[in-house]
């Protein structure tokens, strides 16, 4: 029964550290194209970003030239110097930004109530 009880253990252990065991850090990375970026390119970016989270969601400002924002969880280390040297080594991205991800204050949406002193 005990040598149950430890592979169990180490079992639970195991998948928690392929899941990532909660240590991922969640980061903002922002991606200004120069002005010869195509569609092709835009995917090729976004899935360079899904390598590191499947499920990041890369929205595309319909600016031009374009900017790309996503933010993403990873616990790859040293994550913002090599996916800005990655991104920016491609002829289409004029300049990545990437720092860690802050909660946004609640006070500063749009949808917060508006107060007056009057």
């Amino acid at each position: 029964m005990m040598r149950f009880a430890a592979l169990a253990v180490l079992l639970f252990a195991a998948v928690l550290s392929a899941c990532g065991g909660g240590s991922a850090t969640r980061y903002e990375v922002t991606v200004n194209f120069d002005t010869s970026v195509t569609q092709a390119d835009l995917e090729e970016a976004g899935d360079i970003l899904r390598a590191y989270d499947e499920d990041v969601d890369f929205v595309i400002m319909e600016s031009f030239p374009p900017i790309g924002r996503a933010v993403l969880e990873t616990d790859a280390p040293d994550f913002c110097a090599t996916i800005e040297g990655e991104l920016e080594a491609k002829t289409y991205v004029r300049e990545v930004s990437c720092g860690e991800w802050e909660e946004p204050d609640a006070s500063e949406s749009p949808d917060a109530p508006v107060q007056s002193d009057n």
